[in-house]
């Protein structure tokens, strides 16, 4: 077992893995609340990024809910990785990261697996499937059932400065999210320079900045959601630069996604 300070984003070191949408709820078990979403596909050595958010469900959760543990196992329950806080977190402010890779490093098999977020509540887990791309056009599109909790899980398949040059596959209905490393104290930001009118991806939220630490001038991370909306091919290209500068950015990350 790995134990971790308290902080906002696991290590890329320490992935697990997955991608996705919505929680549905399951069997609740005296104070704690289990809930479920199935239908999760990623290529094999994916990253997942894992957020809970507030959903329009009744009120399963009261109060502060915080972060205890992740965890990610196979089809019969065995743990492969996990990963405790010896700080709890909160949900609030919380962003897990996942690999899908085995403890040696080495991609997991296509196959059935579960990541699982156990919180003060109870535990929020999604069934996930690994399968090579090629084979994602004969899959049903991801779709998010409609939440009984107020508060849901949502899976992205993450991409970072580390993917520069990936081509990714998805589903409509799957999410992406582009995590980016940067400082906006020194002048300089993320974003997105190619823009079209009708793409398979669409923004499913205003650019996030989250700080490593509540030090002044300390860096963090820019995050960039996507919900895809549509079959097809679209390009990312990412520069990082001062806005009012006319010279080249000082670092790009570039992506294209297949929507199936």
């Amino acid at each position: 077992m790995k134990r971790l300070p308290r902080i906002v984003l696991v290590s890329f070191g320490l992935l697990l893995a997955a991608a996705g949408g919505f929680a549905l709820p399951g069997l609740a078990v005296a104070d704690r609340v289990d809930v479920r979403v199935d239908g999760l596909v990623f290529e094999p050595g994916s990253a997942v990024a894992l957020e809970l958010v507030s959903a329009e469900g009744g009120a399963c959760f009261g109060g502060d809910l915080l972060i205890e543990q992740l965890e990610l196992a196979d089809a019969l329950g065995h743990l492969i990785t996990v990963v405790a806080y010896d700080t709890l977190a909160d949900a609030k402010d919380w962003l897990g990261v996942v690999m899908l890779r085995a403890s040696d490093g080495s991609d997991l098999p296509p196959g059935a697996y579960e990541i699982r977020v156990v919180t003060s509540g109870g535990t929020f887990a999604a069934g996930i499937s690994v399968v090579p791309a090629g084979q994602f056009a004969s899959l049903e599109r991801f779709v998010a059932g409609v939440p009984a909790c107020n508060v849901a899980l949502r899976a992205y398949r993450l991409i970072s400065e580390l993917d520069d040059g990936a081509r990714v596959t998805l589903r409509q209905g799957d999410r992406l999210m582009v995590l980016l490393a940067g400082n906006p104290t020194t002048g300089y930001s993320w974003s997105n320079a190619l823009v079209y009118e009708y793409a398979s991806l669409r923004e499913s939220e205003e650019v996030e900045y989250r700080s490593n630490s509540a030090l002044m001038g300390a860096g963090g991370y820019f995050l960039f959601r996507y919900w895809a909306v549509d079959v097809g091919d679209q390009a990312f290209r990412f520069e990082y630069e001062r806005p009012w500068e006319s010279v080249d950015p000082i670092m790009t990350v570039s992506l294209s996604v297949d929507v199936r």
